[in-house]
């Protein structure tokens, strides 16, 4: 079980409200949930596609693993987002809507704890990147920093793209059911 982030005088934790005008978002949230799975996909393909790499002028050793890693979190975001905006939830904070699925899917049965371990494995696997940063200079101080391999690299956007699609594909059904 996670530890409940520092709550709110209401008892929920900080940048979790209980707002039933929310509930009216949750398709749109899915919706983004699976347009990031859409881009998550053209990346992929983009590091294996060698003609659109080289269209695309970029260099023979192209990869973009870490911003499958880091779409992958935001499509398991995005879907954990709308199954809180289906009951009448709205998070803003990261950790809390990690707590709040636990509290609300997991406790009660609705979501595998695995489902759990995949957002959160993957909220931690983006933690150790800077978004912002895309100088190759940043990259290489973080792949030393956090002794990440290029093929460690591969390897974890290999398993947040299979651990998106099923966190997604889990929370639609959900939802839809």
């Amino acid at each position: 079980m996670h530890m409940q982030p520092k709550s709110k005088e209401n008892g929920l934790p900080k940048g979790l409200t209980k707002d039933d005008t929310v509930k009216v978002l949750f398709s749109k949230y899915l919706e983004k949930a699976l347009r990031n799975l859409d881009l998550m996909q053209i990346i992929s393909q983009l590091s294996t596609n060698k003609e659109a790499q080289k269209a695309l002028q970029l260099p023979e050793d192209y990869s973009n693993d870490e911003w499958i890693i880091i779409i992958s979190y935001y499509a398991m975001y995005a879907s954990a987002l709308a199954l809180l905006a289906k009951i009448g939830y709205k998070s803003d904070v990261h950790t809390s809507t990690i707590w709040a699925i636990e509290k609300f899917f997991v406790e009660k049965k609705i979501i595998d704890s695995q489902y759990l371990s995949m957002l959160s494995h993957a909220k931690n696997q983006i933690s150790k990147q800077d978004v912002g940063a895309l100088s190759e200079g940043k990259e290489n101080r973080e792949l030393a920093q956090y002794n990440v391999t290029v093929e460690t690299t591969h390897l974890l956007a290999e398993t947040s793209k299979k651990n998106a699609y099923a966190f997604v594909q889990k929370a639609r059904n959900i939802i839809e059911s």
